[in-house]
């Protein structure tokens, strides 16, 4: 189990880094790797996410911050393979994939909080996940107040896209930890 959650943040991690090489040299290739990384890290998410709700206690709260996870990477996962088999537009499933990134980012949040608050995944682990997270809801933030960005009208920043690979990087650092902690 440990190489399916590290294989889900280096798929994760390579996701992201084939976007931001996307949006520096707008070169199409960077964005179909990204596409299939994003569906390959959504099917190993899945089980990494089974799997952290059974280091937790395992009460109701568990229960939900695991249905969140999985859903959201469930949107995103859908979304991207929808995208990379030319079903439908990014601009079309923008939002569905954002509200599944914001559900992938609470789960962390929460399994973060849980960590911490039962020691049943390292407590440092907890304060990583926290520290990526409110940093990232900053930085989307930041990005949400700019017209046009979430929905793909218009593409952010450089700067924008470097200040999100921060608390990305972080996620990635995360989930790698969380598999070799599981």
């Amino acid at each position: 189990m440990p190489w399916i959650a590290v294989g889900a943040g280096v798929l994760f991690g390579l996701a992201l880094l084939c976007l931001v090489a996307f949006f520096v040299t707008k070169d199409a290739r960077f964005d179909r790797i990204a596409e299939w990384a994003f569906v390959g890290f959504a099917v190993l998410a899945v089980p990494t996410i089974v799997a952290a709700n059974g280091q937790l206690a395992g009460g109701a709260l568990e229960a939900l911050v695991m249905w969140a996870g999985i859903l959201g990477v469930g949107f995103i996962g859908l979304g991207e393979l929808a995208i990379t088999l030319r079903l439908i537009e990014f601009r079309r499933v923008a939002a569905v994939i954002t509200m599944g990134f914001l559900a992938f980012l609470a789960w962390i949040g929460a399994v973060s909080v849980l960590a911490i608050a039962n020691g049943a995944l390292p407590v440092e682990l907890g304060w990583l996940g926290i520290v990526s997270i409110a940093l990232g809801i900053l930085i989307v933030a930041w990005l949400a107040s700019q017209p046009g960005v979430l929905t793909a009208e218009r593409e952010p920043s450089r700067i924008q896209m470097g200040a999100f690979l921060v608390p990305m990087a972080g996620i990635v650092v995360w989930l790698v930890w969380l598999g070799f902690s599981l």
